[in-house]
């Protein structure tokens, strides 16, 4: 008897060390795992925070050939997005496509200073890197979705937390990193402008998105279990973002909350840095572009965090829409540049960085979870909604030509010819209003489609 207790004792012993040892080989592979995403966020960030640089300082350092080149890079940035996107990243995995989108983003800053070299072919050659930049723009954003989904999967396998929660936490991590980087980033041509050559600078950011690029060798990929159905026929995954947006109504009504965001970014970089600042602040040279740029960032990373303490992401999200809203309107009420001081555009600056939080953190995370068959195509489609009211915001800040000198028809200092900015600035808020609108109409359709799902399994 004694010595079937002593049995009895040694395999509950041997039984608890077993399973304590497998739960320390499960720690150690949810901590691998959120590692290797870390790592992906960072090297991302760098390379993504080096050409957001660059479209900010696109109009106020190229005029004219600046403007083009951002529509440009929205317009190949969208048409990448929803025709060949998905069937990169299902063909060939999120981590592959990340870098590959990565190294075609290198061709745009490294535009930047050819252009410099060879002022002759300015034009020629940024509209060239934004083409190439843009095709990996597209790749790299849709496949980041599929990352994310991967990665908040594999961790909730290997921890306590669940598929949502663990998405929630690694988009709102995400963020941070991305927004900080892009901070440091920006504060790059800040910086070195005093004491080098714009030539250099956009040597300095080509770069470091390459050595970025390089890195994503050391990121971890995840299997086949972790990725969206490969098994499809190449015409559905080259057209996966279309299909998604014709098919489901949900999708239709997500349009506008990341319009508004291609909108009022466009309104920021095309207009505000290019006229308002020069005019306001007398900044010639375009210092003060890059520190009220690296605000944005700075006040969206810190956002994202402070974000996790609301539970209710609807109301995250409606937030960030009327920043944005709040983004356009004053200038509707005083569109007069030299009437607006620093502190009046830093209010201005740290609404676009609220609302670009809710869309880098909490917008991405509702996107995956409204979305969990097709998050390919649903990223995918936050790259075609930004894209193309990007290039609209951008075109329309150029293109929209007016005859009279008037209260809203002002006379550009870039190209010195007369622009129309009510139509812009009208599109913007009631843009805004829509985002709001649809995104009500989208959580009362996932709420239904929940409460069915439950039934069905009950």
């Amino acid at each position: 008897m004694g010595e079937q207790e002593q049995f009895t004792e040694t395999s509950t012993l041997l039984d608890n060390y077993v399973e304590s040892s497998s739960g320390y080989y499960v720690f150690c592979k949810s901590k691998k795992t959120a590692f290797s995403f870390y790592l992906m966020a960072i090297l991302f960030s760098a390379n993504i925070g080096c050409t957001v640089s660059c479209i900010s300082l696109a109009t106020s350092r190229l005029g004219l050939s600046g403007a083009w080149q951002s529509s440009i890079l929205a317009i190949t940035y969208t048409l990448s997005s929803i025709i060949g996107s998905t069937y990169v990243v299902k063909k060939f995995g999120a981590r592959d496509s990340i870098a590959a989108g990565m190294s075609l983003a290198c061709f745009y800053m490294a535009s930047f200073w050819l252009a410099r070299t060879f002022p002759k072919f300015e034009l020629e050659i940024v509209l060239l890197g934004a083409g190439i930049g843009g095709i990996g723009a597209g790749f790299l954003w849709t496949a980041y979705g599929e990352y994310l989904k991967g990665a908040a999967r594999c961790h909730s396998e290997q921890s306590t937390q669940n598929f949502e929660e663990c998405t929630a936490s690694f988009a709102r991590i995400f963020a941070f990193i991305f927004l900080t980087t892009e901070v440091m980033m920006r504060g790059v041509s800040t910086i070195l402008v005093e004491f080098t050559s714009w030539k250099t600078v956009f040597v300095v950011y080509t770069l470091i998105a390459c050595i970025a690029t390089w890195g994503m060798a050391f990121v971890d990929d995840y299997g086949e279990e972790y990725r969206t159905d490969s098994t499809t026929t190449n015409g559905y995954q080259l057209t996966a973002a279309v299909r998604l947006l014709v098919v489901s109504r949900k999708m239709k009504y997500m349009v506008g909350m990341t319009a508004v965001f291609g909108l009022a970014s466009a309104f920021v970089n095309a207009y505000l840095n290019c006229e308002v600042v020069r005019l306001a602040l007398g900044d010639e040279n375009s210092r003060y572009v890059g520190v009220l740029s690296a605000w944005i960032s700075m006040v969206a990373a810190i956002a994202s965090l402070l974000l996790k303490r609301v539970h209710d992401r609807g109301v995250i999200v409606i937030c960030g829409a009327m920043a944005f809203f709040f983004v356009a309107f004053p200038f509707l009420v005083q569109p007069d540049a030299r009437r607006w001081s620093i502190f009046g555009l830093m209010i201005i600056y740290t609404l676009q960085g609220i609302g670009r939080a809710t869309f880098e953190s909490t917008l991405k995370a509702i996107f995956v979870e409204y979305f969990p068959d097709e998050t390919a195509g649903a990223f995918s489609n936050i790259s075609l909604h930004y894209g193309m009211s990007n290039a609209l915001g951008n075109l329309l800040s150029f293109r929209s030509r007016c005859s009279k000198e008037s209260r809203y028809c002002i006379r550009y200092s870039s190209d010195g010819e007369l622009h129309d900015i009510f139509g812009f600035e009208v599109l913007v808020c009631v843009t805004a209003i829509l985002a709001i609108a649809g995104y009500y109409q989208a959580s009362v359709l996932h709420r239904k489609e929940d409460e069915v799902g439950k039934a069905i399994n009950v």
